[in-house]
Parts: structure tokens; C-alpha cells; sequence
């Protein structure tokens, strides 16, 4: 009779790790979680002017809106990689290259919005002269439709 060898359970967390490294041989996975990252890494502002466009050989290629950001971001680029690292837990990204490019202009749900103050009514004095009146009340329409 055959010795049965004893398996030991193995945790699921360290099975799937395995499994979706052999299945992502092209590094896919790792710019995903740079993309779902960046806005938090580098903050609203600078979120709402640069978009990652793909990461090869561990090397991070970011669109950027105009050149003036392109040089912000040079300068800021150690901090934004020592972020990038300790956000990521590993060493999937290594470089960033800033190049100036057209943004893609989907939705980015992740970016608050800031709230506008509600209009309150206006209480007009009573004005004798009807022009007067119509003048002032026209004019008070138009300020009320008036973007702020």
C-alpha cells in the first residue's frame, strides 16, 4: 500500500496572488492599480491635469496637459515615485517619463466637486415709477441668470 502524502490547506489570498502573476505576463494588472492609485498619490490638482497612459519596463508614461506642468512635475518627481512605491507596496514602477499629450475627457468620479451657494430671493423696495420698476426688475432677472 502507497504512503498517502498529507496536503496541508494553503491560503486562497497566496493561490490567486500565484495565478494572476502567470496570467499577467504584460504587466496589466500593475497599471491598473497605478491608474485606480494616481489621483490620491499625486492629489486633485495635478489629477485634473495628467493621466497615465502605460507603464512599461517598469517605467510610468504620464500625459500631461501643458509643458509648464511637465517641468512641475520634473521637479516633483522623487516624491511622486517614493508616493507611487509605498502606495503600490512594490517596485512596479521605477521611472516616470512626463510627456505632453491630449487628455481623454471620460468622467473621473474619484475628484470631489465643489458646491455652488444657493440664490436667495430678493426683496425689492416698492418703486412708484412703473420704467423704474420694469428697468430694475429686468435687471435683477439678468443677474440671477448670470453664471457665477
Amino acid at each position: 500500500m502507497a504512503a498517502r502524502r498529507r496536503k496541508y490547506f494553503q491560503q486562497i489570498g497566496g493561490t490567486i496572488q500565484e495565478m494572476l502573476a502567470n496570467l499577467d505576463t504584460g504587466g496589466h494588472f500593475e497599471l491598473v492599480r497605478l491608474i485606480r492609485i494616481w489621483p490620491e498619490v499625486v492629489g486633485e490638482t495635478i489629477a485634473r491635469r495628467t493621466e497615465v497612459g502605460s507603464l512599461k519596463f517598469h517605467t510610468a508614461v504620464v500625459r500631461v496637459s501643458t509643458a509648464m506642468w511637465i517641468q512641475e512635475l520634473n521637479l516633483m518627481r522623487p516624491q511622486i515615485l517614493s508616493r507611487i512605491n509605498a502606495a503600490m507596496r512594490n517596485d512596479a514602477v521605477r521611472e516616470i517619463r512626463f510627456v505632453q499629450g491630449k487628455l481623454s475627457r471620460r468622467e473621473r468620479t474619484h475628484l470631489r466637486t465643489i458646491g455652488r451657494v444657493a440664490r436667495q430671493a430678493i426683496q425689492l423696495p416698492e418703486l412708484q415709477n412703473p420704467e423704474l420698476r420694469e428697468a430694475f426688475e429686468s435687471l435683477i432677472e439678468a443677474w440671477g441668470r448670470s453664471p457665477r
